[in-house]
């Protein structure tokens, strides 16, 4: 049985539940380590397990019938995934792969189904994040029907930089370019020019770091989901973002 570290802050999975509750869920479940590129579902296949990365990313993508990949989501460490499949009923419209080494726990689907009906809370963790995947759905199909390159990259930017603290003119992505490239609907090609673009505004990207000429660079970018995570939003020194 695993066993989830007590200084460790708990995943949205686990928020909010009692120790009975979350040792009812850890019982009966196991973690399992997936190599770089190693898929943990095929699209087609019954999915059995939700997924919960304890470390490392995966993605998860769509092939289509001409053999072109899309990347859907792009995970990282507390993240979880299969979770709206599960509910979905039938085979997996999509992959799940690792993306590194990856290490993960694995939740059966029946003890996610009986838990839903027996933890009010659990179930709200589970609903919450359902939502939460269907709004980035939203904004990734927004980007790609209505965003330029240099908004959508700026925009996933944002978003890191939030995720990361607010704290530091450098921060790291989390994923390789191309695979950033993929997830927001663009060839690296035409990624690696909005780049270019990008450095004009005082935003470099350095392999995996990214350096900002000062704290309000990204602020471009900024919409009211974005100003909702920002520690800066409504107070005074908000006033110097371009966005006022």
């Amino acid at each position: 049985m695993y066993s989830f570290p007590k200084n460790k802050k708990k995943p949205q999975l686990f928020e909010g539940l009692s120790e009975e509750s979350l040792q009812t869920l850890l019982q009966h479940s196991f973690l399992k380590e997936f190599e770089n590129g190693q898929l943990l579902i095929q699209q087609g296949d019954i999915p059995q397990f939700v997924y919960l990365i304890i470390d490392g990313t995966l993605k998860t993508s769509r092939m289509s019938a001409e053999g072109e990949e899309a990347t859907i989501r792009l995970l990282e460490s507390g993240d979880v995934c299969m979770e709206a499949v599960l509910f979905m009923g039938g085979p997996s419209p999509i992959d799940v792969q690792a993306m590194g080494t990856t290490t993960v726990l694995l939740i059966p689907d029946k003890v996610i189904k009986t838990h839903v009906l027996e933890d009010a809370r659990f179930s709200v963790n589970l609903l919450k994040i359902v939502t939460r995947h269907y709004k980035n759905a939203m904004h990734q199909i927004d980007a790609m029907q209505i965003k330029s390159p240099v908004q959508r990259v700026g925009y996933y930017f944002l978003i890191k930089h939030l995720e990361s603290g607010h704290d530091s003119l450098e921060f790291s992505l989390p994923f390789r370019k191309q695979s950033i490239a993929s997830y927001l609907g663009m060839t690296p090609e035409t990624f690696s020019r909005t780049l270019k673009k990008m450095k004009e505004m005082g935003i470099e990207v350095e392999d995996d770091k990214i350096k900002m000429r000062d704290s309000f660079t990204l602020c471009h970018f900024c919409d009211s989901d974005t100003a909702a995570l920002c520690a800066r939003h409504d107070r005074e020194e908000c006033q110097q973002c371009p966005l006022h």
